[in-house]
């Protein structure tokens, strides 16, 4: 389990610069985690977008597609803490100095989802409002699990407003 920014010396906290690409064609959470260990929403980010953040490497971030809440991964890990800049460029091996802090590309990618998952999402896609989904010939749980996922969707819609 990753240690969360609470658990770190302040003398580890070192600037990171990173640059947050979903790579996924869905609208993602882009989630940090505060000092109590809750997911705190930082932005959300359109399918082929990309957010420049400014963290540090005592920092701890999670990536939850917006309907369904599944997570996401970067590097096949579901939480991500930024490598310190400065160490980014050693691991690179510029031959140059360099005075402007690197940013790093962070790509998002979709985990494995099972074929469930997907034909919910699928049918969420299609599906307006509550009354279409009832209407559907199909198991009350498949409705009870749609019904939260529109309204995931609703919320993340509010969000981008915001």
């Amino acid at each position: 389990m990753a240690l969360m920014g609470d658990q770190f010396d302040i003398s580890q906290r070192k600037p990171a610069y990173v640059r947050f690409q979903n790579n996924t064609c869905y609208s993602i959470e882009v989630n940090w985690m505060n000092f109590h260990n809750k997911e705190q929403t930082y932005c959300i980010l359109d399918p082929n977008k990309f957010v420049d953040v400014n963290t540090f490497s005592t920092h701890s971030w999670t990536f939850r597609e917006c309907i369904s809440k599944s997570r996401m991964v970067v590097a096949g890990r579901e939480i991500f803490i930024a490598t310190p800049w400065v160490e980014e460029h050693r691991r690179l091996e510029f031959k140059h100095p360099i005075n402007v802090p690197l940013r790093t590309r962070i790509l998002i990618e979709i985990p494995a989802m099972d074929l469930r998952l997907l034909c919910l999402l699928k049918l969420v896609s299609i599906l307006k409002n509550k009354d279409d989904i009832i209407a559907l010939e199909i198991p009350t749980t498949l409705q009870k699990e749609l019904i939260e996922m529109i309204s995931n969707k609703e919320t993340s819609k509010i969000q981008l407003t915001n």
